[in-house]
């Protein structure tokens, strides 16, 4: 791995996922990246941890007991409309990573994926934020 990234602000990241491996190794990763990783084991306690605000992103898991990763996403969207979800998938097919574009996934990611790759779009992520907090428009004072 290259040298931990250090920010002064770190972007959080929610990261559901009912595996316990996946859910370390992507928080062990994302905090070599500078990330602030908060993670929790089922959709129902991602949907809770996402009404709190901060998150920039969300790594979710297809398939979960109770609420599945693409109800996640959909639920997501009325609460923060504007926050990129990934998902990854250990069964993922095309029809799922079709129906995860469809329903406004900013990626989809079958496992096993590469961490770099978690790292190129987690930039990509960031890179877009950046662009559009620079090109939002700015209230005149009165």
């Amino acid at each position: 791995m290259r040298k931990k990234i250090e920010t002064p602000d770190p972007f959080k990241i929610l990261v559901v996922d009912d595996e316990e491996i996946v859910r370390c190794t992507v928080e062990m990763f994302l905090d070599h990246l500078g990330c602030s990783a908060v993670c929790v084991k089922d959709g129902l306690a991602g949907i809770s941890e996402l009404q709190k605000s901060g998150y920039g992103a969300v790594i979710v898991d297809i398939r979960m007991p109770g609420l599945s990763g693409l109800n996640f996403l959909a639920r997501s969207k009325e609460i923060r409309p504007d926050i990129p979800v990934i998902l990854i998938s250990g069964h993922g097919t095309d029809q799922t990573r079709i129906e995860a574009q469809e329903a406004g996934a900013f990626a989809f990611l079958a496992k096993p994926f590469r961490l770099d790759t978690i790292r190129q779009i987690i930039e990509t992520i960031r890179s877009n934020q950046a662009a559009a907090s620079q090109n939002a428009p700015t209230e005149m004072p009165p």
